[in-house]
């Protein structure tokens, strides 16, 4: 229904409801006398809202008459009467609401741009639009003003007459339940219906016709007794029936001996909680209990193993170079792989036993009722034969093979993490010694090269898992104080062991050749990152990043590198490659030509812990390098050693002799800091300036500028 025009009422004392809309178009406002308005976007609602932002029917105004006056009150619902919301939501005064009585002055959102303001007014000419002053109210105007201060204590004034509603009857007026989507049912003390929304009657069509005895009353009143003793308001249970789950609130009607229920229908909210639960305890891939599960069930077994005195053995299990799978014929095929090994896996084991997939290629045990370690072994055994015949995976057929640790409860661990680290022990114990075989686990295995293995392995899913990050600790120019260049170094973040430093696994990455491939993304990394301070504004620094001697060596290295810089977009003349002195005298002529073509391509050059090694000085003045670093042994004692400060001067003189820069490392005291620019030292980095920091880091002090001195 179209809005009334905007009338002038002379009576005294009567009361007017207005909605003042702004949106995109200007504002107007309209004046509420029909019984529903629909406001949206469409234009066939009564109210037209004129913005692209909102729902078609984005609201409803619903009029309600206040029993024993002649005066009304207005509801404001998000939706349409059949209880589709709008996109947007209603926000009255700043809080999301699906439903409002409406009190003077309340302001209405229906998105960024359209917004109303409900006023009750005595006179038409009172109301304010959005920017209007707010005029001063005399004593005799505020006396033939209506005061909504809530529902619950809604007042009217004409002349003196005072009207006090009673707060029950509003309340149950409010609920609305002709217009809620969800099922209202209410019945008295004997069971008899009296009351069924439109929504039960659709939702339960023979509730008429059985009455009390249908379904959805049982236990009703058992729940209604919990709330005669006065201690609750609410109560809630559940009932399942016809493949559906209910849920009830319910709750006494006061005064009226009449019990109200709402009903909600959470079946697709119970299964989709249901699966939520599922993928948080299962493995998505094999359908096998995850690690959290595993766990779980450990620790339910072994409160009742200490109870009973039953032993059990936890057995970690991993495949034997299922890389080589994955790389070679493709992660597909590894994981239809994996599949394939739970369902034997299964097959071998025995009933009340668990199996779960601890994570990657490995795979957890709990064996229950053990009685002895040869029990153990048997069993053991018993699962290395499921891996004898070949899987077939699309056309290929495979031959793989496990490796077995196991560890016994209690006797090896009473806590679960205990027991599940001593059998993942024993695991790589068995790798150690050949794979395809099984260990039991024994305080006198040898822990370092235990520990040593797993951070091998390890160290293959860092790379994989973005577990290794670039630290860059800041290089000084001695004589203006101010930051000039960066040195990238690595680390490992560790997820159990935490933040590792480069001694303590970059020799495993250098056993196992994975330092190539470590280097090239570190290299790429810190390209990338001092590219990107630059193009945020940042000081240009020159950025230093170690080789191994193995990438160094790379047939490919020089065109890597230059592919490098093309992706990461920094000019050369912001990269300083840093090699030590072994590293360029191993082949010295091969590699005097490859530094050749490093500076050809602009790129700087440093022998990094210059003095540590066995350079020759025939061969140094032919090497194109712009730099020479003094190693920090050189530095540590040179304020007390006067062999390490000779040293320190010998390096100086010689580089400035040979037109070169020296940078001396791993300087932590200002007499250190005072000694070095004594002697003419170019640049200096260490702790007294910063330690190694993340990027974000770095970049806050470029914006600050620092000058350390």
């Amino acid at each position: 229904m179209e809005p009334k025009a905007d009338t002038t009422v002379s009576e005294r004392h009567q009361v007017y409801h207005y909605l003042v809309i702004e949106d995109p178009e200007g504002q107007c406002k309209f004046l509420l006398g029909s019984t529903t308005y629909s406001l949206g976007r469409n234009s066939t609602n009564g109210i037209a809202l004129r913005s692209n932002t909102v729902s078609r029917q984005h609201a409803i105004l619903l009029r309600l008459p206040i029993p024993k006056t002649s005066t009304y009150m207005f509801r404001i619902l998000d939706g349409n009467l059949q209880g589709k919301r709008s996109t947007n939501g209603l926000f009255i005064n700043g809080e999301r609401r699906s439903s409002h009585i409406l009190t003077n002055g309340d302001e209405i959102v229906f998105s960024g741009d359209t917004r109303a303001c409900y006023q009750v007014v005595s006179h038409p000419s009172e109301v304010r639009m959005f920017g209007d002053p707010i005029a001063p109210v005399s004593d005799d105007d505020s006396a033939d003003m209506t005061s909504f201060d809530s529902p619950s204590t809604l007042v009217h004034q004409s002349g003196n007459e005072l009207v006090a509603y009673n707060e029950e009857v509003l309340a149950r007026l409010a609920s609305f339940p002709e217009l809620n989507p969800n099922p209202i049912l209410e019945v008295n003390m004997s069971g008899a219906i009296t009351y069924i929304n439109p929504a039960a009657i659709e939702q339960f069509p023979d509730l008429q016709d059985l009455g009390a005895k249908h379904p959805i009353f049982v236990n009703l009143f058992d729940a209604v007794a919990k709330l005669q003793d006065g201690s609750q308001e609410v109560t809630v249970c559940e009932i399942e029936f016809g493949g559906h789950i209910f849920e009830q609130f319910i709750h006494l009607i006061p005064g009226n001996d009449l019990v109200r229920s709402y009903i909600a229908d959470i079946t697709e909210r119970r299964r989709s909680q249901e699966i939520i639960q599922y993928q948080a305890s299962h493995d998505l891939l094999t359908g096998l209990p995850n690690r959290a599960n595993f766990n779980d069930c450990l620790t339910t077994a072994m409160d009742q193993a200490q109870r009973t005195g039953e032993k059990l053995a936890v057995v970690f299990l991993d495949l034997d170079r299922f890389k080589l799978i994955n790389d070679s014929l493709g992660h597909s095929s590894g994981d239809r792989l994996l599949q394939d090994v739970c369902k034997r896996l299964r097959h071998y084991l025995r009933q009340g036993d668990v199996i779960a997939r601890w994570g990657g290629d490995e795979f957890t045990m709990m064996l229950r009722n053990v009685t002895s370690s040869e029990h153990t072994a048997t069993i053991s055994e018993r699962i290395l034969k499921a891996f004898e015949e070949p899987f077939q995976c699309s056309e290929h057929e495979l031959y793989i093979s496990t490796s077995v640790g196991i560890s016994i409860y209690p006797q090896d661990g009473e806590d679960v993490e205990t027991l599940i680290k001593n059998a993942d022990t024993a695991m790589y114990r068995a790798k150690e010694i050949g794979r395809n075989t099984f260990q039991l686990y024994r305080s006198n295995m040898d822990e370092s090269s235990i520990r040593k293995l797993a951070l091998e392995n390890s160290l293959y899913k860092a790379l994989k898992g973005d577990e290794l990050l670039v630290y860059y600790q800041p290089q000084v120019n001695l004589c203006a104080g101010q930051m000039v260049g960066v040195e990238a170094l690595i680390r490992w973040q560790h997820p159990t062991r935490g933040l590792l430093q480069p001694d303590e696994f970059i020799y495993l990455a250098e056993e196992t050749g994975l330092i190539i491939s470590i280097g090239y993304w570190m290299l790429r990394m810190a390209c990338a990152q001092n590219r990107a301070w630059q193009d945020a504004g940042l000081p240009k620094l020159r950025l230093g990043v170690n080789l191994s001697a193995q990438q160094f060596k790379q047939p490919d290295f020089i065109p890597t590198l230059a592919c490098i810089l093309a992706e990461t977009g920094l000019e050369p003349q912001y990269l300083d490659i840093e090699l030590t002195e072994s590293v360029v005298m191993e082949d010295v002529q091969e590699n005097i030509a490859k530094l050749h073509q490093i500076r050809e391509m602009g790129i700087s050059l440093s022998i990094d812990d210059f003095g540590t090694g066995y350079s020759s000085l025939s061969y140094l003045k032919r090497l194109p390098i712009n730099v020479l670093k003094i190693h920090q042994s050189f530095v540590k004692d040179i304020t007390t050693n006067p062999n390490d400060l000779a040293i320190a001067i010998s390096i100086v003189t010689l580089a400035h002799n040979l037109n070169l820069k020296v940078i001396a490392e791993g300087v932590e005291t200002v007499d250190q800091m005072e000694l070095l620019r004594s002697l003419k030292c170019d640049e200096m980095q260490g702790f007294l300036f910063n330690r190694p920091i993340p990027p974000t880091e770095l970049a806050e002090l470029l914006v600050t500028q620092r000058c350390f001195w």
